[in-house]
Parts: C-alpha cells; sequence; structure tokens
C-alpha cells in the first residue's frame, strides 16, 4: 500500500525569489515543481511533498526571508496531508493516448491500434512533457508542419525533459538529433523513452545547460522550457542555429510573446509562424527570415 505523503504549497511573488524558495525545499522534498500562474506573469506557484509534515515557525521564516532576499515576496505558504493513493495507477488512467499530427502518444499501459500514426510510447515520470499539455502539442504540430515542407538533418532538442520532441524528430526525419536537459534525472528518463521507442541510436542525450553546450550548426532546434529563459538564450540560440535554420520554441503564454520575440529579433531570427493552443504559444522562428509573420 502506498505510503502518505505531504504536500506543502507556496505561492512566491518573483522568479529569483521562487528560486531561492524552490532551493530551500529542495533537500527536504521527495518532489518539487515550479510553475508560473497563468495569472500573473510574475508569481509562481512551488510545490513539495516532503514524506513527513516540515512546516514549522523556523522553516515559515527561511521561506520568506530567503524570498524577501532575493527581491520577492511570500504570498502564501500551506501544508496538507495527501492520503496513500497509488498515484502510478491513476496517472495512467488521467493519461490517454492522444493523436497530434502524425503523432499517436500513449503510455506503455496501452496497445493502441496501428494505424500509420508515428507512435510515441511516453510514460509520466519525473520529467515534463507526455503529450497533453498544450505547449508539447504545439511543437509536435511544429514539427509535423516544417518535416512536410523541409528535409532537416541536424535537430536539436534543448531542456529536453521526457525526450518526446527528440524522439519524435528521430522517428519522423531519420536523423541524429542532439538532446539535453540540465536535470539529470530527466536525462535518465530521455534516455530511457528513447530507448522504448528504438531510437536510442538515434537520440543522444546529454546533461548541459542551455544552448552554450550543444554546438552549431543545427537546422532545426526545439526549446520547450519557459519565457525568460527562453528571452535569455537568444543570442546563444543565434549562435547555435545554421544561417536559415528554424527553431521552435514553448512553454510560454501568448501574452508573453513579445518578452520571447524582442531578443531574438535582435539577433535576426524572427517569427514565421506561431501555434496558439488554450493561451499558449508555440513560435516558430527562422534565423535570418525577414518576412511577415503567419498564424
Amino acid at each position: 500500500m502506498p505510503e502518505a505523503v505531504w504536500h506543502l504549497a507556496a505561492t512566491v511573488e518573483g522568479a529569483a525569489a521562487a528560486a531561492a524558495a524552490a532551493a530551500l525545499l529542495d533537500g527536504c522534498a521527495a518532489a518539487l515543481s515550479l510553475f508560473e500562474t497563468a495569472e500573473d506573469s510574475d508569481v509562481w506557484r512551488l510545490d513539495a511533498y516532503p514524506p513527513q509534515r516540515c512546516l514549522d515557525a523556523e522553516l515559515r521564516l527561511r521561506l520568506a526571508l530567503a524570498a524577501a532576499a532575493a527581491g520577492g515576496r511570500l504570498v502564501a505558504l500551506d501544508e496538507e496531508r495527501v492520503p496513500a493513493r497509488d498515484w502510478l495507477a491513476e496517472t495512467r488512467r488521467a493519461f490517454p493516448a492522444l493523436r497530434i499530427g502524425r503523432f499517436l502518444v500513449h503510455g506503455s499501459h496501452l496497445r493502441p491500434p496501428r494505424d500509420g500514426a508515428i507512435r510515441l510510447e511516453i510514460d509520466a515520470a519525473s520529467a515534463f512533457g507526455t503529450g497533453e499539455h498544450p505547449s508539447t502539442q504545439g511543437c509536435l504540430l511544429a514539427l509535423d508542419r516544417l518535416a512536410r515542407r523541409r528535409r532537416f538533418r541536424r535537430p536539436c532538442d534543448i531542456g529536453c525533459g521526457s525526450g518526446i520532441l527528440a524522439i519524435a524528430a528521430a522517428r519522423l526525419l531519420r536523423r541524429p538529433v542532439a538532446a539535453g536537459d540540465i536535470d539529470p534525472g530527466a536525462v535518465a528518463v530521455a534516455r530511457r523513452h528513447a530507448r522504448r521507442n528504438g531510437v536510442a541510436g538515434l537520440v543522444q542525450v546529454e546533461c548541459a545547460a542551455g544552448c552554450r553546450g550543444a554546438g552549431r550548426g543545427y537546422d532545426l532546434v526545439f526549446a520547450n522550457i519557459l519565457a525568460r529563459p527562453l528571452a535569455q538564450m537568444a543570442r546563444d540560440l543565434a549562435r547555435a542555429l545554421a544561417p536559415g535554420g528554424v527553431a521552435v520554441l514553448s512553454g510560454l503564454l501568448q501574452r508573453q510573446e513579445p518578452i520571447v520575440l524582442a531578443p531574438h529579433r535582435a539577433q535576426r531570427v524572427r517569427l514565421v509562424r506561431r501555434i496558439v493552443i488554450d493561451g499558449w504559444s508555440t513560435l516558430v522562428l527562422r534565423k535570418g527570415y525577414s518576412g511577415g509573420s503567419q498564424r
């Protein structure tokens, strides 16, 4: 029988403050997630799952001070006991097969019929990317459309998470794909998924941060992360892209597009097309492009 865990939820104002609070909780939590809320681009939701109760007056003060020192503010903090549940079984039941363009994304618990789709077997795990989030769907749709018009030879996936995009590119393009993630756990998950999908020989996954360790000369780059990191990597992305290379950027809300597009435009990497799903944007950019964008 699974053991009960505790859930500590914090709302933090300021990206740096949220990161400082997450770092403080990282040592005591079995799992931790940090997401920018849809209501305010600078308010973050932090969820930590420690094996036992950890919130007391001292920890509350330390979190508040860490947020303040980073220039932000701890807005709310609460902790509750989560009853024992079979999370794996529940996650599998909530993860049906998804048809996204030419791709069919499914967990290992399903055996969907063979209907000509490119099947991607991806299990929900500690790494982001199961195909359910609009940002992942937008990237897969962009890949499907791009591959119908152009033959790509050097794809790269930055912040690969579960490896879903790298695996999709390898299966569709039949070319080697460089993939990287800053999280060693995600790297292990992506490698496991690559083996399971029969593309371990094509998908090379390394532990790396951003574009700087990715190399150069890529004609297709995926980065499904967050708006601010996407904006900050504009110069490095421009260096990694070959002339005429295409970048697919996602993980941002539609209202955050200007934050991401402005620094890339300054590097002559300009918008070609956008895909918007439930308020989340996927931006297709090309190095050296000077035409108008398409919906």
